[in-house]
């Protein structure tokens, strides 16, 4: 083994020196180029200051801005090279496989890691990208015969050897011999991190099955599910990078948009693709999309600003609240909405027969004609743009005429006043009126409005409220979606064309409509959505969210189910406990990492000492030097309380999804905790009050599944139903009253 140690780390000293010197190399030629732009600039400007440019200035301007283009486009692909140049010189590879490919007599050894690296005086390869065809076998095999698919078809063969490395700073630290796909003891000392403020790359522990997510690439839509920790969020960041490396040519990160839950989500999964070596892709949240679509006319409601409402809520006031959310995602509704945009055409639009100066220009049945008949095969926005289009071009001859027989008529009448310009004002002035008359009548006839025929679907019971927020310049959550639609279908969907891939995280609180919106938005992209129907926070979708409805939105040839079935995030105490918050049968085959640690702790306390039962807590946690605490709220008023009794722990307050978590001590809502992961989590109180209708079981399941090593909840008399029925073996009790 010394020898073996002894190789490695030669072999080690010579990749980082040829790190070391593309590093060098790459770094020149990007200061180079900043330096060629800058004289290029000098150029431009000095050319703008020649008074009498020629042609001749004006083509060689061009030819310095084309220029500037493209070395900006080399540049900036240097840029990225460099990034992962400077990743790879502290640690430039994490994994080896040996492997002897069918009719070969020889093993070849390749190194992974999280770029390529090529000798550049002999061209061999020293280091494969972790997203190379071949760098499959490294995660998908162990010792034996394996296969991997190349650009030249399938290569079969055998790994002779697996081996992981930790090198840190250009020293190797250790290495480990295994003959599984990921050994053990270096994923157990990955998941015994710290986390922090930001989602870390996984690409040195990616499992198998979270493999096969990130590359597939066969049918346009793919579904990934799994529980709490399954590393959903970790395969979509890494999916995208991989996607990016492999579609290199024709694909960039500006064509890959991601729908996050929330901005704090947004904020925390934004450094994973530039350590991968990747520029960020777009992010946005359905809110802000919604918003952008209505041209800012309203503020739209998010899901977390309901889960706020919810939360806040009366229990009858929520209840109601949680109706009407039903109500309006029920087959019952989206027929009602369906229905009005079939009868929209007939009934909403009700041409005259249009006129001007008297002359009939064009019948009525001749304009529903169009409507109906000619233009269907457009959006009715559309339809009636060009109906107007057609109306506009029947008038101007007549407009035309009109105003030339009135100047001619001035003209003969008084031949020796007002002159051409006075003649030509006064024959012009009444021809444009009736003009503008014929018009006006044509838009109030041909109108479009989408929110007041929304508002007349709705039943006498159901618009009260959704009248009441739009006259405040607002849009409840559960009408969103429907507005959106209904207002896309008749003015057509702003398709954008050049997105190739769609991302949707927490696909379960996406209603089918919402989905069915994404899917028009975005006709040539391919989608992967990832979700988990036991983290539904949106009570009305229960059976009926996004991702049970794909296979009905999305053509049912073109989807494939990936089912990630191990959960990495927590110890095995806390997962154990975490599962057993949910219905047997809604446990789906989790099954947890081996990776033991201590029970979670339920905590009874007097309702006027919670404050300092906590700080207790907190300051042991943060005496095992726990980097990242959170202590989970039900709601924002509720954490805004918590922060003022813990204010001498100096934690941050996270009550909207605008905010961004920066580590540390947290006190945040448990729906704008969704996604993130805290060493430790305290439920602030996990009382029956808070915690007993069935959509509560889902909310503490989301709550207490954000901790990897620590759990408390507290209570003060009456336990949350949901807590009290988990078997006693599978917490600790301490009543501290």
């Amino acid at each position: 083994m010394n020898q073996e140690r002894r190789f490695e780390e030669q072999r080690l000293q010579k990749v980082t020196t040829e790190v070391r010197a593309q590093l060098q190399e790459t770094g020149v030629s990007t200061a180079a180029y900043h330096k060629r732009a800058h004289e290029v600039r000098r150029l431009i400007w000095e050319d703008l200051q020649i008074s009498s440019a020629s042609t001749d200035i004006y083509d060689e301007l061009a030819q310095h801005l084309i220029q500037l283009g493209e070395e900006r486009g080399i540049a900036a692909r240097k840029y990225y090279r460099l990034r992962t140049l400077l990743t790879m010189q502290d640690s430039p590879y994490f994994g080896r496989f040996d492997f002897q490919a069918e009719g070969s007599s020889e093993q070849e050894m390749y190194y992974i890691g999280l770029g390529s690296l090529i000798e550049r005086a002999s061209g061999e390869p020293l280091v494969y990208d972790w997203r190379a065809p071949i760098s499959a076998l490294y995660y998908d095999y162990g010792l034996g015969s394996a296969a991997y698919e190349a650009p030249v078809g399938k290569v079969t063969g055998t790994v002779t050897r697996k081996r992981q490395y930790k090198i840190s700073s250009g020293r190797l630290i250790y290495m480990l011999d295994t003959d599984v796909v990921i050994d053990d003891e270096l994923l157990q000392r990955a998941l015994s991190e710290h986390a922090d403020e930001h989602l870390r790359s996984i690409v040195t522990t990616i499992q198998r099955e979270q493999n096969q997510a990130i590359r597939y690439d066969k049918k346009p839509v793919l579904i990934v599910t799994g529980p709490a920790g399954s590393g959903k969020t970790s395969v979509a960041v890494h999916r995208i990078a991989y996607l990016l490396y492999k579609h290199r040519l024709d694909t960039t990160a500006n064509d890959v948009i991601i729908f996050s839950p929330s901005n704090v989500f947004s904020e925390y999964i934004a450094r994973v693709l530039p350590e991968l070596g990747e520029e960020n892709v777009l992010q946005t949240t359905f809110q802000a999309f919604a918003e952008a679509t209505l041209g800012g006319a309203y503020h739209c409601e998010s899901l977390m600003d309901f889960q706020e409402q919810l939360a806040s809520a009366s229990g009858e006031e929520a209840s109601a609240l949680a109706a009407r959310l039903v109500a309006k995602n029920s087959e019952e509704f989206l027929r009602r909405l369906e229905q009005v945009i079939q009868e929209y055409p007939a009934k909403e639009i009700q041409p005259q027969d249009v006129y001007f100066a008297n002359k009939l220009i064009m019948p009525q049945q001749e304009l529903r004609q169009l409507i109906a008949v000619e233009y269907s095969y457009l959006p009715l926005a559309a339809r009636l743009a060009k109906v107007k289009q057609r109306v506009r071009a029947l008038v101007r001859p007549y407009k035309k005429a009109k105003a030339r027989a009135a100047y001619q008529a001035l003209r003969e009448a008084d031949p020796l006043q007002g002159g051409h310009w006075e003649w030509a004002r006064q024959a012009l002035a009444p021809v444009r009126d009736e003009y503008k008359k014929t018009l006006t009548q044509l838009e109030s006839w041909l109108r479009l409005d989408p929110v007041e025929s929304y508002l007349d679907l709705l039943t006498t019971a159901e618009r009260q409220a959704t009248e009441t927020a739009l006259k405040a310049g607002k849009i409840m959550f559960e009408d969103v979606a429907p507005i959106l639609f209904l207002k896309g279908k008749l003015e057509g969907f702003p398709s954008q064309q050049r997105i190739r891939h769609v991302v949707i995280d927490e696909g379960q609180d996406y209603s089918a409509l919402q989905l069915r919106i994404i899917y028009e938005l975005f006709p040539k992209a391919h989608f992967t959505l990832l979700g988990d129907e036991n983290q539904l926070l949106n009570p009305g979708l229960r059976g009926k969210h996004g991702l049970a409805a794909a296979g009905t939105i999305f053509p049912p040839s073109s989807v494939e189910y990936i089912n990630l079935t191990k959960a990495y995030r927590s110890t095995q105490e806390i997962a154990r406990f975490c599962l057993a918050i949910l219905p047997d049968d809604e446990r789906k085959g989790a099954v947890p990492m081996v990776r033991w640690g201590e029970k979670p702790t339920v905590v009874q306390v007097d309702p006027s000492r919670r404050g300092e039962v906590v700080g207790r807590y907190l300051r042991e946690l943060e005496a095992r030097q726990y980097s990242s605490i959170a202590v989970i709220c039900r709601s924002a008023l509720q954490a805004a309380q918590a922060h003022r009794e813990l204010e001498e722990f100096g934690p941050s307050l996270i009550t909207d999804e605008h905010s961004r978590y920066r580590g540390g001590l947290v006190v945040i809502p448990y729906y704008l905790a969704k996604g993130l992961e805290f060493d430790a989590v305290i439920l602030w109180d996990a009382q029956a009050a808070q915690f007993s209708q069935a959509h509560h079981r889902y909310q503490l399941y989301v709550a207490c599944s954000r901790a990897l090593h620590a759990l408390y909840l507290c209570y003060t008399d009456t336990l949350s139903p949901f807590i009290a029925q988990i078997p006693k073996e599978y917490y600790s009790f301490q009543a501290d009253t």
